[in-house]
């Protein structure tokens, strides 16, 4: 066989196999979103944000600390956002709108409330025109590697990490075969801790070493590699459940193992090189134990609202800190808060995120969605095999990959 076979083979290898779990309606992944964006609204809300001054040494200082690892959602979003945007590389990579279709699809998803979101920290926060800037151009994660002072708002730095990815790895899923896109995910996984300790170490100062791209991009990377793997006849339901069981081992014996050498701090080498290493192998076996469940069947009523927040997770993630920071300024206007009593702060916690979802909710349902209805006329999907349809749903409820 020519390498040129090979080769024109390989391009194909996601049209031709893939496994009958992936579906366009794969509701596990909605839940799965739902729990990401939880965490972070809890960690926002309950640990780390503008309400949040309990009293050291008390019940509620202790509860607080509880929701402190809630940041590991923004790293489970990084995992699931690798596995669909991979899984749509591959399945397009044939066709001769690849780069139209998946940019303006991109577009229409993410900009119209990152727009939003811009204009509102400008006009309402009062944020630098270099950090706009910063913004727009999908560099809010450099902001202190250019030293831009002032108003800065968190939650856009993951979304850059995302755009970078999204501008680099079409081009590499577009020109690699398969064998090659293997060996360049085996090294990325390899490298990005390498290059953590590297920078942490200040051997080569690398910036900061869970928000730069280039030194966690292994959890895209981890979403990415289920992408291929699952793209393979053979891989049934007993066989992602074994992956799933073995993945979870791996990453919880890690993530034991590693705790007394600090792996749980980012201020010691090991926590700074490994300690998102356990959660990606995590979060691959929650992917895949997502995948398991029948799109055919309805979720259970326990797992309905996290479906329903993952349905809304874009709009909650980008819009929820803007709310909780008016909230905290009203509330400021009827006393001192630090006065405040943890059940007043409790409460206050419920008023503000149940605000967060409602404008979610409504910024979803009549803003991002006629965005979303433009996909189908704009950018029409050129999936060479669609999985069977779901009567009775309609199509953009029913794409797993619509995120």
């Amino acid at each position: 066989m020519s390498p040129e076979t090979l080769r024109s083979e390989e391009s194909t290898f996601a049209v031709s196999a893939r496994s009958p779990l992936l579906t366009q309606h794969m509701p596990g992944l909605d839940v799965l979103r739902g729990i990401a964006v939880l965490v972070v609204v809890l960690y926002h809300g309950l640990y780390w944000g503008p309400l949040v001054t309990p009293p050291p040494h008390t019940a509620w200082s202790r509860l607080s600390s509880f929701f402190t690892f809630g940041w590991l959602g923004v790293f489970l979003f990084f995992v699931l956002s690798g596995f669909l945007i991979t899984g749509i590389l591959l399945d397009t990579k044939d066709s001769p709108s690849y780069w139209r279709s998946f940019y303006i699809r991109r577009a229409l998803r993410i900009l119209p409330a990152f727009l939003v979101v811009v204009f509102l920290i400008k006009v309402a926060e009062h944020a630098s025109w270099p950090y706009v800037a910063l913004c727009l151009f999908n560099l809010a994660n450099l902001a202190p590697v250019f030293h831009i002072g002032g108003y800065t708002y968190f939650v856009l730095w993951s979304l850059a990490v995302e755009e970078q990815f999204y501008l680099v790895w079409p081009w590499v899923v577009k020109s690699a075969s398969r064998t090659q896109l293997i060996l360049i995910m085996s090294a990325t996984l390899i490298l990005s801790p390498v290059l953590r300790f590297i920078s942490f170490k200040n051997i080569l100062p690398l910036g900061d070493v869970h928000g730069m791209t280039w030194l966690i991009s292994d959890n895209l990377i981890a979403g990415a590699a289920l992408a291929v793997w699952l793209r393979s006849a053979d891989v049934g339901r007993l066989l992602v459940k074994k992956l799933a069981w073995i993945l979870l081992i791996i990453g919880t014996s890690s993530l034991v193992f590693g705790i007394p050498f600090g792996i749980l701090h980012r201020t010691s080498a090991a926590g700074a090189t490994f300690q998102t290493v356990p959660f990606e192998f995590l979060f691959a076996s929650a992917l895949l134990f997502a995948l398991l469940l029948d799109p055919a069947m309805r979720l259970p009523i326990a797992l309905r609202p996290l479906r329903f927040l993952g349905n809304i997770s874009y709009g909650l993630y980008l819009f929820h800190e803007l709310v909780f920071e008016a909230f905290f300024r009203l509330l400021g206007r009827f006393g001192r808060l630090g006065h405040w009593s943890p059940l007043v702060w409790g409460l206050g916690f419920l008023v503000e995120s149940s605000l967060a979802v409602a404008v979610a909710y409504i910024s979803k349902r009549f803003f991002e969605d006629y965005f979303l209805s433009l996909k189908s006329k704009l950018a029409p999907s050129v999936r060479q095999q669609r999985p069977k349809w779901i009567p009775g749903k309609p199509q953009e409820e029913q794409s797993g990959a619509s995120y």
